[in-house]
């Protein structure tokens, strides 16, 4: 019974081990290849909560509606995700008025439509955490930590499995020989 338990785990901790590497592999994959940012505030909460991972699609500001939620840079930098609620046209020039789900009121200033980075077309929540950490170099090497630990994990439960099957022969082995010769009965 615990041969089959010990085995069990193990299958277990490779799997585990396997879908955690390919799935770190995919996150980063998918950061590279699109515009992805971080959610670092609570003004899209409960939609797109603080730590979500968001993927922009590159979208053209004359394809934005109202009701999207839209990554802009902001004239200081700063990169701000927000819905907009009402686009505007000031000198011929186009321009959106947006807002954070959980703000109460529009942010204070229309956005020039040059300023859109693109249209969000994923989140993924808490995900954001995640990629924040791998960004620095403590966070790395945890990371490198974390899966050492769980190699030396499955390699310690195949010797664990190898003891168990070998004390299982030897016992085997032992009962099939039947007592010594000599030995009481």
């Amino acid at each position: 019974m615990a041969l089959i338990a010990v085995k069990i785990a193990r299958r277990g901790l490779i799997v585990v081990w396997f879908l955690a590497a390919a799935s770190l592999i995919g996150l980063a994959a998918l950061t590279h290849a699109a515009s992805t940012f971080v959610i670092q505030g609570r003004s899209m909460e409960p939609e797109i909560p603080l730590g979500s991972l968001i993927v922009d699609a590159p979208s053209s500001p004359e394809t934005v509606r109202v009701g999207d939620v839209v990554t802009i840079r902001a004239e200081n930098g700063v990169v701000i995700s927000h819905r907009v609620t009402r686009t505007a046209v000031v000198g011929g020039e186009r321009y959106f008025e947006i807002k954070g789900d959980g703000n109460r009121t529009p942010d204070p200033a229309l956005v020039p439509a040059e300023a859109v980075i693109g249209r969000v077309g994923l989140h993924l929540p808490y995900v954001g955490y995640v990629v924040a950490m791998l960004g620095t170099f403590s966070g790395l090497v945890s990371l490198l930590a974390m899966l050492a630990a769980w190699l030396l994990l499955i390699v310690l439960a195949e010797q664990l499995e190898e003891e168990l099957s070998e004390r299982k022969e030897t016992a085997g082995a032992a009962a099939r020989e039947g007592p010594p010769r000599g030995a009481l009965a």
